[in-house]
């Protein structure tokens, strides 16, 4: 789609007087190709036939998630062993959700953070929704929502996930444009979609069948090497104590005031994520702690922790729902008695 050579051909241009017209022109057709493949690409693959397109990553080659013989038939095309998991693409994290067996919190929230993108999250899946060679026989699936128009678009227009392998025979050389398919499998398949892959890179694979969870393989996206937990203690009349844990190694700083705030609070958690290299979307948990203590200090660091939760869709003190019952201790029954 890329038309320089219009630039400057003087042929290609014969209406010397309305030039923008013969360019609008141009890019509308261009734009009716581009629909005219989706359409036909969503075609294909709602009756079952078997599909090469690209996503952000690398191209893909496809088929709808709930049609059996295509799976059997993209398995033979690509010469993958049976027993060897591949991985699902869906259009959205409520697509995703109805195929995996309770999805973890630490799921839930990479989902939130890194999709649309890289990251292929690994977790237990409803077995009897998903085809046994799709999860390779076992009780896991890879899946991933690409960041990628053209094949969101195809997803969300099919109304289920399709499968997702790079479009490669097995054991081959990852394609990452047009040109890098090998002829072999395309002659294969029913359509190629035209298009381009913005990374050039694989998604990262990300194993949450275990806690913490483990990176089978790096690509595109960056993730902490372990979990991220956030500490926040403000139970201390004079000084507030913030903490983060990385691999059971915990790392803190303290503001000394007498004064308990969301100002002094928030500043001094930047500050010690800046320090270890991390952001706030690296956070998968939060724990606050809920006294006995000051009463101001204490209902502080639960809205700190609260708001935090909920912004970043983590659990705080290991459940969903905000911390309410906070333990004021002295402080508490002295300030009813003044």
């Amino acid at each position: 789609y890329n038309l320089p050579f219009l630039q400057d051909d003087p042929c290609a241009n014969p209406r010397k007087d309305h030039p923008d017209k013969v360019y609008i022109n141009i890019y509308r057709l261009i734009f009716e190709i581009m629909v005219t493949d989706v359409q036909q690409a969503i075609t294909i693959l709602k009756k079952g036939g078997i599909v090469i397109f690209p996503t952000d990553t690398a191209f893909g080659i496809g088929c709808r998630i709930d049609d059996t013989n295509a799976v059997d038939r993209l398995f033979e095309i690509r010469k993958r062993p049976r027993i060897q998991a591949t991985p699902v693409l869906v259009s959205s994290i409520r697509q995703a959700l109805p195929y995996l067996d309770s999805p973890s919190d630490i799921v839930r929230h990479l989902m939130k953070t890194y999709w649309p993108g890289g990251l292929t999250i690994i977790a237990p899946c409803k077995k009897n929704t998903i085809y046994s060679p799709i999860r390779g026989g076992g009780d896991t699936v890879g899946i991933r929502m690409p960041d990628h128009s053209d094949i969101l678009t195809v997803i969300t227009a099919v109304g289920v996930p399709i499968l997702g392998p790079s479009a490669n025979l097995h054991k081959e050389k990852t394609p990452y444009s047009l040109e890098d398919l090998d002829p072999v499998l395309t002659r294969q398949v029913d359509y190629v979609l035209r298009g381009t892959c913005k990374e050039k890179t694989v998604s990262t694979v990300v194993d949450c069948t275990v806690d913490p969870y483990r990176i089978i393989r790096q690509g595109v996206v960056v993730l902490p090497k372990k979990p991220v937990t956030l500490y926040i203690d403000s139970s201390n009349m004079h000084e507030t104590t913030v903490a983060v844990s990385v691999d059971n190694e915990k790392k803190e700083t303290k503001f000394v005031s007498d004064d308990h705030t969301s100002q002094h609070v928030l500043p001094l958690i930047e500050s010690l994520l800046l320090k270890n290299n991390l952001t706030f979307q690296d956070i998968s948990a939060v724990e606050v702690h809920t006294g006995p203590g000051s009463f101001t200090g204490l209902r502080v660091g639960a809205a700190v922790g609260n708001v935090l939760g909920w912004l970043l869709d983590v659990p705080v003190n290991r459940k969903k729902t905000p911390v309410t019952k906070l333990d004021y201790g002295n402080d508490h029954w002295e300030m009813i008695r003044q």
